[in-house]
């Protein structure tokens, strides 16, 4: 149970436990694959869930090591951010097409602190002119739905109303469930069900969101591909975003990456639940191994 726990705050919150090497698993059969071997079975699916931990700079390595080898002249390749907000599209799409500063884009974008770890990948997007999506709700809505639920949605102008998903969900499922385990553990003091249901309202409605984003980017651009980068929570399991995606699109075929530490990375052996958090397992060696304890 510790374990468990100490996973899924991770899954929030991002660590800074983490060195070096990664090592991708095929989920299914646990086979290794080298990231040209991943690339290619990548190409056979609809939209890439790049599960991540905020600010870990082996799977920001990956990121910008995997994209170059996804681009292709058969197909249309879209990138999709949670880190950028749906208001931030205007500004997003004018820094691709040089028509602001980057000191410009990243300051009217409200762009994570983090930059430098998407700066590559918005780099690229911009030399090979590719479509970005700000796919996130803004943070002042999904901070005011922690605070009151969904209910001011309704006396929202229409302009400001298209910002956030037009179908917000909050499902009673296992990802429900991890999300109270985690915000339960990570208080001092037991929390109130009401907070914890308004909580998670605000999380599904980033989930909603997003998935509404990539939905939209993809009539928009019928047989495109999106890799979608997001925190971890989000995509794992194939639950939270991935799981409104799927249902809005089941004809999609959808790949998950999710990161997992592990004490001898070289050793390890997937069990089945771990093997359930992914299409595939981006395996990271753990730092300090007394954490867990």
């Amino acid at each position: 149970m510790k374990k468990i726990l100490y996973l899924s705050l991770l899954l929030l919150l991002g660590t800074k436990l983490l060195i070096g090497e990664t090592i991708i698993l095929n989920s299914e059969t646990g086979v290794r694959l080298a990231l040209p071997e991943l690339a290619k079975d990548l190409s056979n699916y609809d939209v890439i869930f790049f599960g991540e931990w905020h600010g870990e700079k082996p799977l920001h390595h990956l990121q910008r090591e995997l994209l170059p080898e996804l681009l292709s002249s058969e197909r249309k390749l879209m990138l999709s951010f949670e880190m950028w907000e749906r208001q931030s599209q205007e500004y997003v799409d004018a820094f691709l097409a040089d028509k602001i500063s980057e000191e410009e884009f990243v300051k009217l974008s409200e762009a994570w602190p983090n930059y430098e770890d998407y700066q590559p990948l918005i780099h690229f997007a911009k030399k090979h002119k590719l479509q970005v999506v700000a796919a996130n709700v803004p943070r002042p809505y999904a901070n005011r739905a922690s605070k009151e639920g969904w209910g001011f949605t309704k006396e929202l102008p229409p302009e400001e109303r298209a910002l956030i998903a037009a179908k917000l969900s909050a499902p009673e499922d296992d990802y429900r469930k991890a999300f109270f385990q985690t915000m339960g553990a990570m208080s001092a003091h037991p929390m109130k069900a009401e907070s914890l249901q308004r909580m998670y309202e605000a999380q599904c409605m980033k989930d909603d969101t997003m998935a509404e984003s990539i939905f939209l980017a993809l009539k928009e651009n019928p047989g495109a591909q999106v890799l979608h980068f997001n925190g971890d929570f989000h995509s794992r399991n194939f639950l939270g975003t991935v799981s409104r995606l799927q249902s809005a699109m089941p004809e999609l075929k959808i790949a998950v990456l999710s990161p997992l530490l592990a004490e001898d990375i070289q050793a390890f052996k997937l069990d089945k639940q771990e093997a359930s958090a992914g299409t595939y397992i981006v395996l990271m060696p753990r730092a300090d191994q007394e954490e867990e304890k």
